[in-house]
This record gives C-alpha cells, sequence and structure tokens, in this order.
C-alpha cells in the first residue's frame, strides 16, 4: 500500500481528533464553575453532543454521497471551528444574549455552550466521512490496512488532545478552547489544500442508489444481530457514565483539596491521555493473539468481567492512584470489547452491506452515548459522584450475561479481522 496516498487524510483525522480532545478536561468543570451549572446541567452537556451528532450523521453520510466527500469534510471541520469559537467567547456571547433576550439573565453563557456543543455534534461527521474516502481509494486487498491505519491516527490523536488541554488549562481556562480552534482550523487548511476529491461526481449518483437496495430489516430480524447491538448498547449506557462524569468526579474524589480547576482539568487531562495509551496498545498489541486463542465470542465476555472490575473499583476508589489503578481495566475492556463486536457484526453482511451493518452497529452506540449522560448526571447530582459507577456496574453485570447467551450462539464464519476495527 502506497501510505503517501493516505497521508491527508490520516493527518486531518489526528488533528481533527486532538482538536477535539483537548476540550475532554475541561468542559465540565468550566460549565459549573464559571457559568453556574449544576452537576447534571454540565453532565449533559456530553449528551446533547452526541444526540446532535447520532441526528446529523446520516443526513451528512447521504450529502457525501451527492455532492462528494472533500466537501463535507471540509464544512463539517468549520463547524467545530466555530464551535470552539463559541467556547472561547462564551462569557460575552452571553452576556449579549442577555441583553436583547433580557429573560435569559445569568444563564445566557451556559445556552451558548449547549448551542456551541450542538453545533459541533451537527458538524462531527468527519470519522464516517473519513472511513467513506478510504473505501473510495481503496482496492479489497489495501482496505483493511487503511482502515487500521486511519483507526491509529484517532486512537493517537485521542491520547495528545485530553493530555494537550489539561496543559494548557493551567494557562488559562479558555486556553483549551483556542488550542482546538487553531488545531482545527490548521485541519480545515490541509483539507483543502491537499486532499483531493475520491467521489467523482459519475459516481454520485450510483452509490446513493445502491445504498437504498440495501433492506436493514433482514439485519434486524436476525435475533443475534439483535443480541450484538443491546450488548453495545447497555456497555456504551454504563460507559458513558465514566466518560460524561470523570472531570466532576475527580474534581469531587481525587483532587478534593485542589487549588484550583485548572489544575484538576491538567491532571484529568493527563489521566485521560494514559487511558488513551492503554486502549491504543491494548488494540494493537492485544486484541491480536487474545481473539486468536479465545474467539471473538469469548472476548466479548472477558471484556464485561473486566469492566465490572472497573467500574466497581472506581466507585469505591480513593484517590488518584487507585482511580487510575482501576483505569487500567476499563481501557483494556472497553479497547477488546468494539472492536470484537464489531467483528461479530459484520459476520452477517457481505461486502456490500458491512457499512450498514457498522452503521447499525454505530447507532446502538450512539443511543448509549446520549441516554447515559442524562442517568449518570442525575445520579451524580442527587445521590453522589460515586453512585453513576455503582449504577453501571449492574448495567454491566447484565450486558455480561447477554454476552454469555451471545457466545453460545452459532455465528457466520467471520469475513473480517478484528484488527479491521480497532479504534
Amino acid at each position: 500500500m502506497q501510505f503517501r496516498r493516505f497521508l491527508p487524510i490520516f493527518i486531518i483525522v489526528f488533528t481533527n481528533i486532538l482538536g477535539a480532545g483537548v476540550i475532554l478536561p475541561i468542559l465540565p468543570l468550566i460549565a459549573e464553575g464559571e457559568f453556574g451549572a449544576t452537576a447534571f446541567q454540565a453532565i449533559l452537556l456530553g449528551a446533547v453532543f452526541f444526540a446532535a451528532q447520532f441526528l446529523a450523521a446520516p443526513w451528512l453520510g447521504r450529502l457525501s454521497d451527492h455532492i462528494g466527500r472533500r466537501p463535507v469534510l471540509i464544512g463539517s471541520q468549520i463547524g467545530t471551528v466555530l464551535s470552539f469559537v463559541m467556547f472561547a467567547f462564551a462569557q460575552r456571547l452571553g452576556l449579549a444574549l442577555a441583553e436583547v433576550v433580557p429573560a435569559v439573565g445569568a444563564s445566557g453563557g451556559l445556552i451558548v455552550l449547549y448551542a456551541a456543543r450542538i453545533l459541533d455534534g451537527i458538524t462531527g461527521g468527519n470519522i464516517t466521512t473519513a472511513r467513506a474516502y478510504i473505501a473510495d481509494v481503496t482496492n479489497d486487498e489495501e482496505r483493511a490496512q487503511a482502515l487500521g491505519l486511519l483507526s491509529a491516527a484517532f486512537g493517537v490523536g485521542f491520547i495528545f488532545g485530553p493530555a494537550f488541554g489539561g496543559l494548557l488549562s493551567k494557562i488559562s481556562l479558555v486556553a483549551p478552547f483556542v488550542g482546538g480552534a487553531v488545531i482545527t482550523s490548521g485541519s480545515v487548511l490541509l483539507t483543502t489544500l491537499t486532499l483531493a476529491e475520491s467521489l467523482p461526481p459519475e459516481k454520485r449518483t450510483a452509490v446513493h442508489e445502491q445504498e437504498k437496495e440495501i433492506p436493514l430489516r433482514e439485519f434486524l430480524q436476525d435475533n443475534r444481530v439483535f443480541l450484538i447491538l443491546l450488548i453495545t448498547f447497555v456497555v456504551m449506557l454504563a460507559f458513558s457514565a465514566l466518560q460524561s462524569t470523570f472531570p466532576l468526579y475527580m474534581e469531587r474524589v481525587a483532587f478534593p483539596d485542589a487549588p484550583d480547576k485548572a489544575t484538576v482539568a491538567r491532571n484529568v487531562g493527563l489521566i485521560l491521555g494514559f487511558l488513551g495509551v492503554v486502549m491504543v496498545l491494548t488494540q494493537g498489541v492485544l486484541i491480536g493473539p487474545l481473539v486468536k486463542r479465545l474467539g471473538e465470542q469469548q472476548v466479548v465476555v472477558t471484556a464485561q468481567f473486566l469492566l465490572v472490575i472497573a467500574f466497581a473499583g472506581l466507585a469505591v476508589a480513593t484517590n488518584a492512584w487507585w482511580v487510575v489503578l482501576f483505569l487500567i481495566p476499563a481501557a483494556v475492556g472497553q479497547g477488546i470489547n468494539q472492536p470484537s463486536l464489531q467483528a461479530l457484526m459484520t459476520r452477517f453482511g457481505t461486502p456490500k452491506t458491512q457499512g450498514r451493518l457498522l452503521g447499525l452497529f454505530q447507532s446502538a452506540s450512539s443511543l448509549g452515548l446520549i441516554f447515559g449522560p442524562i442517568w449518570s448526571g442525575y445520579m451524580f447530582e442527587h445521590v453522589g459522584p460515586r453512585a453513576p459507577y455503582w449504577v453501571a456496574v449492574p448495567l454491566l453485570l447484565m450486558s455480561g450475561m447477554l454476552a454469555l447467551v451471545l457466545r453460545r450462539q452459532v455465528l457466520p464464519v467471520s469475513r473480517m479481522s478484528v484488527h479491521d476495527h480497532a479504534v
């Protein structure tokens, strides 16, 4: 495979994820500390992002089929840049909003944060479009390797993004948003100057018509497909408690004596970077031998066991070192769970239907990411910072029982390697 052909799209994905990861450690903390949000309102910022992304992603996919991949990649990244600018100037924009609509009052800045998060979610179809780009420009022999490298770019971006954001927060609480805007602006410029269109006009209508001919109803009628989707939803419903509450959880549980929120954000960013390292190593080194030895169905069962240990540990952790220790089984468990479930999902399709199957899988995952912050935010605010992790344990036990049922099912012969689905 000629790596030079795909280098621009890999750099684009890396810089885009880097920019998105920069704001992860600080956003809930700044919503609560600077804009008077309750814990529930701060955590809900994650839910509105994924809800907007869930609703907009199919439309962006169809749009890229009609007008090409390059314009969608550029437009979606511009939307992300605008959202970062809104975050950076949320306080001033909130005051301006309060002057126009007096009833808004002091909550104007928080409304701007929500609007920025929704905009980022609506235009956040970069990864899906990037995968479509790779599918356009590769043959069957190259595609798996190219998608694997794309996933590596995603993973490395997630490692450095939160860590970079945490370090920037020590400069000022606004610096991570400025950094995210600068990084993503560079990605827009790179896309504009270096990325050629992968879907010429004469092929666009054909792609759209082919997509309409694929019936999803047949897949959903298979109980085994439904079981995979249900496991995916339940796991993400539980795991999103960690993603959405983690900065506020760390502030209250691990760093209650921190001098300021910037210090908490820095520490959270570095810990999230460590989490990303473990997950990338798991998907790059561990998952292949594990699947060969146990098989994908047993790996899914093992993943649920590791996640139960992780969340039970996080529910009782008393300091940052214990949190980091229990994040290791969380990263390993999720690192082997998602690719294995995706690989099992693709067994039920042909090369022409795998994209739709994985889209269905992503929808189940997104629904978990939407509803997870809602329930975990409510528990965090009304019960306590450890409550979401306690509630996640029975959810993961449920997904474990479903995984045991899946292990007993006879599935079609594997068509794709689990490495093709590592993210």
